[in-house]
Order: structure tokens, then sequence, then C-alpha cells
């Protein structure tokens, strides 16, 4: 699980001798709840949490929402109480679904939108009775004027923002779509989208420098699995 607060990415590992996290090493900071007391205060660059539980974790996403300036860049959790901890941390939002595509064309360009100064993936909530796949071919119709076939699931990301005072989580889930359609791409204006443009996997360096962490978290999971993906012989 991989949580944005303020652009920046929480993620929530389950400890096991399977589990795929950095090594030690590579964390700036190493903090243990149980030697003494977890402080924001203390998050430097990549910070590593270990033996964190639910009161705990309450209390330092509250703090993550606080207006208060912090000093790191990425926070792991490594925990073998997971399942406690997310369903935690989504009591703490009202929850909202949605769906997007990284949407490509027969050149393999990728689909992007430019929207309130940056560069975004079509994306939208679900509505009523809605299944996700089925949201995240509507949204890319609705908002670039594009259709697109659903090919595969990327990833889940969840990104947390301020609604009239109510805080959301917004948990969405990507897919790898394809489109054959050679015709006008056309912005949806009031969804604030300001243009919609098919951009290279060689030169998307300007849009992912220039989007959401959530975003570009999408497009790296995205390249991973296309070179996981075997070569046709």
């Amino acid at each position: 699980m991989v949580i944005f607060i303020n652009d920046r990415p929480i993620r929530l590992i389950k400890k096991s001798k399977n589990s795929s996290y950095p090594p030690m090493e590579d964390y700036d900071v190493i903090l243990d709840a149980r030697l003494k007391p977890i402080k924001i205060a203390d998050f430097k660059g990549h910070t590593c949490l270990l033996n964190v539980g639910p009161d705990q974790i309450e209390k330092i996403i509250t703090e993550l929402h606080a207006d208060k300036p912090f000093d790191f860049h990425s926070l792991y959790i490594l925990t073998d109480q997971k399942k406690e901890l997310k369903k935690r941390i989504c009591s703490l939002y009202q929850v909202i679904e949605a769906a997007g595509g990284v949407v490509l064309n027969p050149q393999n360009d990728v689909l992007w939108i430019h929207r309130l100064g940056k560069w975004d993936l079509p994306k939208g909530k679900l509505e009523k009775n809605e299944s996700f796949k089925y949201a995240a071919v509507r949204e890319v119709l609705e908002e670039c004027n594009v259709v697109a076939e659903l090919k595969s699931k990327v990833c889940t990301t969840y990104h947390t923002y301020s609604f009239k005072n109510e805080r959301i989580l917004k948990k969405t889930k990507w897919y790898v779509m394809e489109s054959k359609q050679s015709g006008k791409l056309k912005p949806q204006l009031e969804e604030n989208i300001e243009r919609v443009e098919w951009i290279s996997q060689a030169k998307m360096n300007k849009a992912v420098s220039d989007t959401y962490s959530s975003i570009r978290y999408v497009i790296q999971q995205f390249i991973v699995n296309q070179s996981q993906i075997p070569s046709k012989v």
C-alpha cells in the first residue's frame, strides 16, 4: 500500500521473508517505536519506521496533515500488522474510489493531460454501481475523446486531499489501455483540462518531471511491468 500525503509517498509494507523492500542501508533514518516515541521532526530523507502500532500510525497520519514544514522525502513503515494499520488509516478519511489509465497508441506513445498547471494521466471517480474497469475506459473517453481498450492492471494508489474541511482518501486503480484511434484529441474543459497530448515514452521526462509523486509512481510501475513482459520471438 502506498499513500501520498502532501505529495510524499508513505509505503506500508508487510514484514516477511518474501517481502521486497530496500535494504536497511538505503534508509537515511531508521526509527523503532519500541525504543522511543516516534516524532515526525526526526524524519529525514528516506525514513523507515519499525514496530508501529495502530494508535501510533493514527497519530503520525494526523500530524502529517498539520500545517507544518517537514524535512523528509518518503516514509517506509515495515510492519507485521499491515491489515490493522491500513484499516486504521482508512478510518481517518472519507474514502473515494477512482480509476485511470496509462493509454498507449499504436506507436506506444502515452496519453497525457495538462490540468491546473501540472501534467497528469486521465482518471476520475467511479459513478454509482460502476466497476473500476468500466470507469477507467469512460474517463479516458470523457477527458480526452479517446476510445481505449483495457489490457492489464498497473497498480493501485492512494492519495489524500481536503474538500470542504473533510479529509479525503482517493483510492485509484490504474490500468494499461490501448487505443487505435487517430482522431482529434479533445480536452474536457469543464474538468479544467487545458490540453491533451500523446507523448513518446522516450520524451516523457518533460511530463514526469512536472507531475505529482503519485503519477510518477504509476509510470514507474508501468515501466517495471513492461520490462517484465517476455519479448516475442
